[in-house]
């Protein structure tokens, strides 16, 4: 049963844990993946940025070096802009004024057009030394451009280099080749890009970095890392699930062994038998019950029970009936049994249970519900006797008596009348001792002190024990000094147990009373033993019934008085006797009295 339970445990993964998981894990990761490729974009353009001022400031250096000590021209540094913007990722390079007129561009094309593009020019963007960069849209392809304030000549070189050096040997000046339109603006130009006049006018350096391939690069590095980030949120959320799943499942785990244990207890301590079959009808588990009801039990089935499987595996259903079943030591008990089908998911049968209980105990309460109802009967039979025949036993005696005192000197006569007033005596007291037993029980308990009560009820038979010299033995060993019971009904439960002991023994007998605690420790036992002729095995069933007797001249009524007494007292009487070596009645108390060492004592 319990296998076919671990068999359906799944671990449940509720759409409600998948949600929670991934509104935990997605902003988490698209917070990382934006700050990653938001990283990214900073990084090529730091790149960009370090690659741009570079470049313009190796410019200036080329330029400051190429005016200054070999007298450059303004055809020189045109040049310079055209091989340098021939690099890889250069889409131009440019000088301009103030006022946006190109004067030096890696196009020639584009000397003398007005830069659309001019920054509004701030104060800051006139300092020397301060870079600035800006990405802009050069037709369908994107810019990065760095720029600044073109400064190729420093303040120190001012008035080693000013004006008087126009015209000497080596100096800059318009191209002689070009046409005499070409000469005149290269005479403009070439003034305009002379040291002296960098000092006195403003110009800016424009460097333009294609980002073209970046762009492709940067698109397949942010495919890369959306499609990792991706993969991570997978991995997580999977991690994540997993680890929920595991943890579930060692919850449902711990739950199974909960489960088990508890449904074992259940099992084993249920009051009915329980035992389960398997598809071969084979014995597959039993419990406590079910081994004390049956005794051994078999590995393979009973027949009755394979019958009943065999009929549960056609209709699956559920039977209750009554059978007898033959024990392992032979002898064959009744049972009320209840057979069930074990079905799996599919409705298939995995085996068989069965649930019974010996119906021994039933059988017993209904004896005893209906010693009950005949008892109920003689209490209202007694009362009607005692009415109606009491009466006229009193007249009779009263005439025997007189009969007797009338011819007492004719003896047979006299007999006569005597044995007329012995036997009305005995049926009042058979009369008395009924309706002792049909009346309610009262019980008045009071602490009583146990050597006390043995020695004299002991007291009140002395005179039959000494008629037929029987030895008496007493052995007090419990701890209990004093015991709170009802003196009166103790000492009537003795004294017949006492007047039963004589009767079955012969002269020179041995009453044996001993009074010690119990293994439990928590219940006084009072056991009177005697050697005397025993009682039957057939009988012993039977001797606490009312007016059954095994005695020609007994009335059945001592020992169901006894036994009711007890019951009264919240005690229990038990007997075991073997014919012909003696009989052994013990009577088992509560200990609700005060402990105290008592010495054995023997009488």
């Amino acid at each position: 049963m319990m296998k076919i339970l671990k068999n359906r445990i799944s671990v449940p993964i509720s759409p409600l844990m998948v949600a929670g998981v991934l509104m935990v894990l997605l902003p988490v990761f698209t917070f990382m993946t934006l700050d990653r490729m938001k990283k990214q974009q900073e990084h090529i353009r730091e790149r960009f940025l370090v690659k741009g001022i570079s470049l313009i400031r190796t410019f200036e250096a080329g330029t400051r070096t190429g005016m200054l000590t070999m007298k450059w021209g303004v055809r020189r540094i045109q040049a310079m802009l055209s091989e340098t913007a021939v690099q890889d990722d250069i889409d131009y390079i440019m000088i301009t004024d103030a006022d946006g007129r190109i004067l030096a561009h890696s196009d020639p094309e584009q000397v003398d057009r007005i830069y659309g593009e001019m920054p509004e020019l701030t104060p800051e963007i006139r300092e020397m030394h301060r870079v600035f960069n800006r990405t802009r849209q050069d037709g369908d392809a994107s810019v990065f451009e760095v720029y600044k304030r073109f400064a190729p000549v420093k303040p120190e070189f001012r008035r080693k280099h000013h004006s008087g050096m126009h015209g000497k040997r080596g100096m800059p000046g318009p191209d002689r080749d070009a046409s005499p339109e070409r000469m005149e603006r290269g005479k403009h130009r070439w003034k305009e890009l002379s040291p002296e006049f960098f000092e006195l006018r403003e110009h800016y350096i424009f460097a333009g970095l294609s980002m073209n391939r970046v762009e492709a690069i940067q698109k397949h590095m942010t495919r890369g890392i959306i499609g990792r980030s991706l993969l991570f949120f997978v991995l997580g959320c999977a991690g994540v699930i997993i680890l929920f799943a595991f943890q579930a499942y060692r919850s449902a785990k711990a739950s199974l062994k909960r489960v088990r244990a508890f449904t074992d207890n259940v099992v084993q301590n249920m009051p009915s038998g329980l035992v389960t079959l398997d598809k071969d009808h084979k014995i597959s588990s039993a419990n406590t019950a079910a081994r004390k009801i049956l005794g051994a039990v078999p590995v393979n089935a009973y027949p009755e029970m394979i019958g009943m499987a065999v009929e549960m595996s056609d209709t699956k259903a559920v039977i209750t009936r009554e059978v007898g079943v033959r024990q392992s030591g032979g002898g064959e008990i009744r049972l009320d049994m209840t057979a069930s089908p074990i079905l799996d998911n599919q409705s298939s049968i995995q085996g068989f249970v069965f649930l019974f209980r010996d119906l021994t105990q039933l059988q017993a309460l209904k004896k005893e519900v209906e010693t009950n109802r005949r008892l109920a009967a003689i209490g209202k039979l007694a009362g009607g006797v005692a009415h109606e025949i009491r009466n006229p036993l009193s007249s009779i005696k009263g005439f025997a008596t007189y009969f007797a005192k009338r011819y007492e000197d004719t003896p047979d006569d006299a007999e006569t009348a005597k044995i007329m007033v012995e036997e009305v005596e005995r049926i009042n007291r058979s009369i008395t001792q009924l309706l002792e037993f049909a009346k309610p029980l009262a019980v008045a308990e009071k602490p009583v002190d146990i050597a006390d009560l043995v020695q004299h009820s002991l007291k009140l038979v002395t005179h039959d024990l000494e008629k037929k010299d029987i030895d008496t033995d007493v052995r007090i060993t419990t701890r209990f000094k004093t015991l709170r019971t009802d003196p009166d009904r103790i000492n009537q439960v003795l004294l017949n147990l006492y007047m039963n002991a004589v009767n079955a023994m012969d002269e020179q007998g041995r009453l044996k009373v001993e009074v010690a605690d119990d293994d439990a420790g928590n219940r006084v036992e009072i056991r009177v033993t005697d050697n005397g002729c025993g009682i039957d095995a057939g009988d012993l069933e039977d001797i606490f019934d009312p007016y059954f007797t095994t005695r020609p001249d007994g009335t059945g009524l001592g020992l169901s008085i006894v036994h009711r007494i007890v019951e009264n007292l919240k005690g229990e009487i038990r007997v075991a006797s073997t014919p012909g070596k003696g009989t052994c009645f013990t009577i088992s108390l509560p200990a609700k009295g005060d402990t105290g060492s008592t010495p054995e004592n023997n009488m």
